[in-house]
């Protein structure tokens, strides 16, 4: 039993005590699971008090923000579902930038297409560092425009957590409109901040290594069993494929771009050459499969460090797990900040085209127009999501 399946049956072990030590604060509807506090308050009202002038600034910023990150996530939403209509009936070879459930994962463990895996560590702190960048950020604005607070709360969906802030709806309701737009926008924009963060924390980590590491080739901890890795006794360090240098993964990955199933390549290692016949790639069959397990940069030690020789496995290990951590810290804060503004009830964008609409149209006319974006909005995700297996169920079973 691996760490992370491990990591998996303690967390959810953890989850059933504290909501069973709990109980008595906690509100069950069916499946979810929501217990509300008040801590936290004195602090929001305090520091939103103090920095007024500031956090209006930066919400009437994150309402220009937020409205082109909608007009973007709906160009992606609609760029996406005319690609895939494209691929399915017309056979275009088209890039498709599907919407997918992002959901945690253990190693091993095969997800249907239109779930984005992501390793179960990541995930637990990527949607805490989401959520506490977000909800925040919300209570901050409402604060500003003198709207109580009347709990914050956290909430439980099986295994999936969230969070939320509470605020007075009948005084949120007699704002003007641009105090509105500001409160709603907030969210996702202190996503994008700590997003953006993290992509210079990224590049500031990734130069740091550079001055005292160096790539040399690519490693990787194994061979498949029966792969054509395995067949050929693939090992040591590739440097070279197809006599094109290789120094990294990313090289390693340019170079297989050029790759398909059924081609025979020449991989240099540190111990020889091996001439390999790739497969079909089981998760994607158009793609090459060669064989092998976890392969990463294989680095040297550089700078004022030259001379100690090659990076420990251990080493990298470490080194990998932040570069990788920061990248999914990245992808879920973008990633998410951006779906959120999508027009579409209850989203945040939904509450913000509300608001415009509000602009041009009143009473039932207006609920009628959000709602019916609401739905188009939903029925593309959902289009996006399962689409391209209901059509090729349909079309082979």
């Amino acid at each position: 039993m691996n760490f992370e399946i491990v990591s998996v049956i303690g967390f959810l072990i953890f989850l059933v005590l504290i909501i069973y030590k709990d109980r008595k604060n906690i509100e069950i509807k069916s499946l979810l699971f929501i217990k509300r506090s008040q801590s936290g308050k004195k602090f929001i009202y305090d520091f939103s008090k103090k920095h007024e002038k500031i956090l209006r600034l930066i919400g009437t910023i994150a309402v220009i923000v937020g409205f082109i990150a909608s007009i973007y996530a709906i160009w992606l939403l609609s760029e996406s579902t005319i690609n895939l209509f494209l691929k399915l009936f017309y056979k275009k070879e088209v890039a498709i930038k599907p919407f997918k459930l992002i959901l945690p994962t253990v190693s091993g463990v095969r997800l249907p297409g239109f779930i984005l895996g992501v390793p179960f560590w990541y995930w637990i702190i990527g949607v805490f560092v989401v959520m506490f960048a977000h909800e925040p950020m919300h209570a901050f604005l409402a604060r500003v425009e003198k709207v109580r607070i009347k709990s914050f709360g956290v909430l439980l969906l099986l295994i999936l957590p969230g969070a939320f802030v509470e605020p007075d709806d009948n005084q949120l309701k007699k704002l003007s409109r641009m105090k509105k737009l500001r409160i709603y926008a907030a969210g996702s924009f202190g996503n994008f901040i700590i997003g953006s963060l993290f992509i210079l924390l990224f590049l500031s980590y990734n130069f740091s290594l550079n001055q005292i590491m160096k790539p040399e080739g690519v490693v990787f901890t194994k061979t498949v069993d029966k792969s054509p890795a395995q067949e050929v006794g693939l090992n040591g360090v590739i440097i070279e494929v197809n006599s094109k240098s290789i120094k990294s993964i990313s090289d390693f990955e340019n170079v297989m771009k050029n790759v398909k199933p059924n081609d025979v390549i020449t991989i240099k290692t540190t111990s020889g050459a091996f001439d390999i016949k790739t497969s079909t790639n089981p998760d994607v069959p158009e793609l090459p499969f060669i064989g092998i397990e976890y392969p990463r940069t294989y680095l040297v030690y550089s700078g004022i460090l030259n001379g100690k020789g090659p990076v420990s496995i251990n080493a990298m290990n470490i080194i990998f797990w932040f570069l990788d951590l920061f990248g999914w810290l990245i992808l879920l804060n973008l990633g998410i900040g951006v779906f959120n503004l999508l027009p579409a009830k209850p989203l945040d964008g939904g509450l913000m085209f509300e608001e415009v609409i509000g602009i041009f149209y009143k009473g039932e006319n207006k609920e009628k127009i959000v709602q019916i974006v609401s739905v188009t909005i939903l029925i593309l995700i959902l289009i996006n999501l399962f689409g391209e297996n209901i059509i090729n169920l349909f079309k082979f079973g």
